[in-house]
């Protein structure tokens, strides 16, 4: 199962949730593709998180939410394929091979994972945006951190880590 964010993001209000729904139809329709009720609860699933969330997590949403309904992780994983493909949802994958997904509405960004605990930093983009910077200046490589993660130990994890070593 995943792990959410460190700092939770705020819930969504009503009018980004409705604004949100809106847009879902309207990239579905422009594209050709069927407003369809799985469709609808999968991405009221991410609208609810509001967070980095696993499939595993979201179909429990989907459940939760309409338990007469049939839906397994093979329609949430379409979904949200589709979903990235319209640009509507973000992936994250960590080493290990496990996605996250979240609202593309957040904008692009990059993560940073605790290898201690698992703990999940949103990075913030001016920083990125610095680092890809200086990387650039001194290799000349232009770095991508948007959607990507970078491992290490949490400040929490850093503290009980020394704590331990006194």
């Amino acid at each position: 199962m995943c792990q959410g964010s460190a700092i939770a993001r705020d819930p969504l209000s009503a009018a980004v949730r409705r604004a949100e729904r809106a847009r879902l139809r309207k990239v579905l329709r422009a594209e050709g593709y069927a407003v369809t009720a799985q469709r609808r609860a999968t991405y009221d699933a991410l609208l609810d998180a509001n967070d980095h969330t696993c499939v595993e997590h979201i179909l429990e949403a989907i459940q939760r939410a309409h338990p007469t309904w049939r839906v397994n992780k093979t329609t949430v994983y379409r979904n949200l394929d589709l979903f990235q493909a319209l640009g509507l949802v973000r992936e994250m994958r960590h080493e290990d091979g496990r996605a996250q997904y979240e609202l593309a509405l957040h904008g692009p960004h990059g993560h940073l994972i605790c290898r201690q605990c698992g703990a999940l930093f949103d990075l913030d983009p001016a920083l990125a945006a610095t680092v890809q910077h200086r990387l650039r200046e001194h290799s000349g490589f232009a770095v991508d951190l948007a959607g990507h993660a970078l491992y290490g130990v949490c400040a929490r994890c850093a503290t009980v880590r020394q704590g331990a070593v006194a």
